[in-house]
């Protein structure tokens, strides 16, 4: 694991107590797939899995430009409040 500096306010706690992933060399050259995915967050994942699950088929890519949980899904406390807010 290596650290990788952010500028989007900050990394989550969970990869600040165990490093962030080390980066990944560039893909190379052409690739192809069915569906590709830009953004490896919550919405980019989930879709991901779903969409495998109902066409199995399906020969689909996900595409980060650092790593999954980057951004606000890493940072996500998943804060649960029984009362009105």
């Amino acid at each position: 694991m290596s650290t990788v500096s952010t500028v989007n306010g900050g990394i989550s706690f969970w990869y600040a107590q165990e490093g962030t992933p080390a980066p990944r060399e560039p893909l190379p050259g052409d690739a192809s797939a069915d569906v590709c995915i830009v953004g490896g967050g919550y919405t980019g994942l989930w879709t991901a899995y779903y969409l495998k699950k109902a066409v199995p088929f399906l020969n689909i890519t996900v595409l980060e430009a650092k790593f999954c949980g980057y951004g606000a899904s890493g940072r996500n406390g998943g804060w649960l409040y029984n009362g009105i807010a």
